[in-house]
């Protein structure tokens, strides 16, 4: 039987942490240990003593240095486990999450399951706002038809945002960071880039891409949580959208680019990006909506000089 450990990062959501951990205590397979890596100050371990009566055992690290992907490379060398799950602090988990997983690792291959994602149930429905702003991403490949690809453009088709959501379990080229799982002897080739700073925009597919190209990872439906992105401790709407587009292009240059015909490719992509989101501030201007555009321009001279590392 396959042990496992979860490890959730976390970061000033004290309230979030306990319902993310009781959702965990509350599955039909009980995991073996949770390990939490604080960036901020918590108090105590939520949660502690039904970890203790349940026989679940609990890790506390706090770091000094904050970052997401350093949160996440902490919880691989304390993890005692065969698989290793991946959770965001505001994540709730369906009872059966951790079951289906690990049933999907169990399944016969020809070639070894490696990393397996689940789906976030409350995902943004498909509006008709969304679906006409579908049809402009697919003209500028910013997203494609098959959710959990990515595009020679360097951008993806996120999973759960398309008309053909995925129903069974199917093989994809990256996993969502807060839902995903990985057999640990994974990381005795790969570590999440702590070239992202702080929350880490985009550093989940940058992971998941890089191991994809070697192995087998796998979208299970079944397996499905609440993702609540709560409001607290989030980047200001021009510097997320920065680290989205900065995300973007480490990904492209790191895994995708190829030759001209690639760098035209990303660059048409963006430029779809900016525009969409000029469109998008003109038709409802607000601060929000400015700041969005002021953080795809500021990356892209970020890009055209080189202000961030790629290596």
């Amino acid at each position: 039987m396959l042990i496992s450990s979860v490890v959730v990062p976390t970061y000033n959501r004290p309230k979030e942490l306990t319902s993310c951990i009781e959702s965990i205590l509350n599955q039909s397979i009980k995991p073996h240990e949770i390990i939490v890596v604080d960036d901020g100050n918590l108090s105590e371990f939520p949660l502690r003593d039904r970890c203790i009566d349940l026989g679940v055992r609990y890790v506390y690290f706090r770091k000094e240095i904050r970052g997401l992907t350093a949160s996440k490379n902490v919880g691989v060398r304390l993890a005692a486990g065969d698989i290793i799950f991946f959770l965001d602090d505001d994540t709730v988990l369906f009872p059966t999450y951790f079951e289906e997983i690990l049933n999907t690792y169990s399944h016969e291959s020809e070639t070894p399951i490696m990393g397996v994602g689940g789906v976030i149930a409350n995902a943004k429905p498909l509006t008709f706002a969304r679906r006409l702003r579908r049809i402009f991403d697919l003209m500028f490949l910013m997203a494609g038809v098959e959710e959990g690809k990515v595009l020679p453009s360097g951008f993806s088709t996120d999973i759960g945002t398309t008309e053909s959501p995925i129903k069974k379990t199917t093989q994809v080229d990256f996993l969502h960071g807060g839902a995903s799982s990985f057999r640990k002897q994974i990381f005795a080739d790969f570590s999440f880039s702590e070239r992202y700073e702080g929350y880490g925009m985009g550093e989940d597919k940058d992971f998941t891409y890089r191991v994809s190209r070697t192995h087998k990872l796998l979208i299970n439906p079944k397996a499905k949580l609440f993702h609540f992105e709560s409001p607290k401790m989030r980047l200001d709407a021009a510097r997320e959208t920065r680290e989205i587009v900065t995300g973007r292009y480490r990904l492209f240059r790191g895994c995708i680019k190829k030759g001209w015909w690639s760098w035209f490719l990303f660059c048409y992509a963006l430029f779809g990006y900016l525009l969409v989101r000029i469109i998008i501030m003109c038709l409802a201007f607000n601060k929000e909506n400015v700041q969005k555009v002021k953080g795809i321009l500021q990356a892209i001279k970020d890009i055209l000089f080189g202000n961030f590392s790629i290596d």
